[in-house]
């Protein structure tokens, strides 16, 4: 499933168009199309008891999250969002997640939603949770051997916090740089990413380290692991660090990648989810993945 915003239209002004790819692994899969007037805008997969399969499940700006399953299923965080009726008045939800089998929804103000039953969810966020005027964007969130982490962006400089006895703990970042992204490779060492060519990695008892380029200053935006290495995407590049070095990824594509901003590892196969254009690299060749969201590509004479 995409999410994306066809043609002319705001990204963030309604609508949201759902594209979902039925059977991808067919001959004949089928597109399905969807306007939403919500502005949703994170998207991961949950399944839970009271579900009979894995669902796709999105969070709109203001609390909605919708799961896509055979009958609909919506659900509200009640205090979520800027403007609607009983929000909290923090600012828009930016992602959604699940982890350790439990769906989390977080926003701008560092509040972080735990779904703790169907059409209940609480808050998991003490420690953190800010208030109007804070300046600062919790921009992602991951966990490693029963912790979680959480990064943020804007204000005076990134903080990366980890969950300590039910509470959200500072931890240092040794970059000082707003973080986008962050993420735990296969051993569980945590790895977070962000302006200026950022790269941390540690944990919460032996604390974080910089390991970036100091000469890079891409704004990475999304960190995934494949093939025994990190990558990292900035908006219009893709990298790859091993052995201390990070070195630029040539996709081969014709015309190149347009742009990036999130990557994703799923299974044997790693996707680059640009807001133009997207891509899949199955360990040995890149490939360009057109769906209804895309542009048409022409290869150059």
């Amino acid at each position: 499933m995409l999410l994306a915003y066809v043609g002319d239209s705001d990204p963030f002004e309604p609508p949201t168009k759902v594209i979902v790819l039925e059977d991808v692994g067919t001959p004949d899969g089928q597109w399905g199309l969807e306007n939403f007037q919500d502005v949703f805008i994170g998207i991961c997969t949950f399944k839970s008891d009271e579900m009979d399969r894995p669902a796709f499940a999105c969070v709109s700006e203001e609390g909605k999250v919708w799961f896509h399953l055979p009958s609909r299923l919506e659900e509200d965080i009640a205090d979520a969002g800027l403007f609607k009726p009983g929000s909290l008045g923090l600012g828009y939800l930016g992602g959604i997640k699940e982890l350790d089998g439990d769906l989390f929804a977080f926003g701008f103000g560092g509040q972080i939603y735990r779904r703790a039953a169907p059409g209940k969810w609480e808050h998991f966020d003490a420690g953190i949770l800010g208030s109007a005027d804070d300046e600062f964007d919790l921009t992602d969130m991951c966990v490693s051997g029963g912790t979680f982490y959480v990064v943020t962006a804007l204000g005076a400089r990134g903080r990366i916090c980890a969950r300590i006895q039910d509470s959200w703990v500072d931890q240092s970042n040794p970059t000082g740089e707003w973080l986008n992204a962050v993420a735990a490779d296969p051993s569980g060492t945590v790895w977070a990413c962000g302006r200026n060519g950022a790269l941390v990695q540690g944990n919460a008892e032996s604390g974080f380290a910089s390991v970036g380029d100091p000469g890079c200053d891409e704004n990475f935006l999304s960190i995934a692991f494949f093939n025994g290495q990190a990558w990292l995407c900035s908006a219009n590049a893709i990298y790859t660090y091993a052995s201390g070095a990070l070195s630029k990824v040539e996709t081969g594509l014709d015309p190149k990648l347009l742009n990036a901003h999130r990557l994703q590892a799923v299974g044997d196969v790693l996707w680059s989810f640009g807001y133009d254009d997207i891509a899949r690299f199955d360990g040995e060749k890149w490939t360009r993945f057109v769906c209804p969201a895309t542009k048409l590509f022409t290869p150059e004479a």
